[in-house]
């Protein structure tokens, strides 16, 4: 990765697929079979037209890092910095990874169903989700993302 296409915007990107959708590893790989991933760009309409646009980086944990940016704008009414800030957790193989920021309450919900590993701080395995609306946009900081709108 780290390399773009000159005069397109488009980035390389060094990525052999995903775990989860390699089960028998990635050195069992079929060759000449197209690569399976995650990548997700999402664009969010209303009437038709855009209202919101994001992405995230972070592998297995792109799915729950674009829904609870979208719960959190969408549904919670927040801003969109406040959506990409805002902490995350993700559930994979019985293990429940959580961002500091979660409530008491909410973390003791947390306890009761699943084994809850806790973050100390807000980490890019949680993804990277740089997003646009009308009103503004804001990139990720656990993978120091960055937002310009011309």
């Amino acid at each position: 990765g780290g390399v773009m296409i000159p005069q397109t915007g488009i980035m390389l990107n060094n990525m052999l697929g995903e775990e989860d959708l390699n089960p028998e590893g990635f050195h069992r790989y079929i060759p000449g079979r197209r690569i399976s991933s995650m990548i997700a760009p999402t664009i969010v309409l209303d009437d038709g037209k855009p209202i919101l646009v994001t992405g995230s980086a972070g592998s297995n944990r792109i799915r729950s890092a674009i829904v609870q940016l979208l719960i959190n704008t969408l549904c919670n009414g927040m801003d969109i910095a406040e959506a990409v800030e805002a902490p995350r957790l993700h559930l994979e193989k019985g293990v429940l990874d959580v961002e500091p920021g979660f409530s008491k309450k909410q973390m003791e919900w947390f306890e009761q169903r699943y084994k809850v590993q806790e973050w100390d701080e807000k980490n890019l395995y949680f993804g990277g989700a740089n997003s646009v609306t009308l009103e503004g946009g804001h990139g990720d900081s656990r993978r120091g993302g960055s937002c310009s709108i011309f």
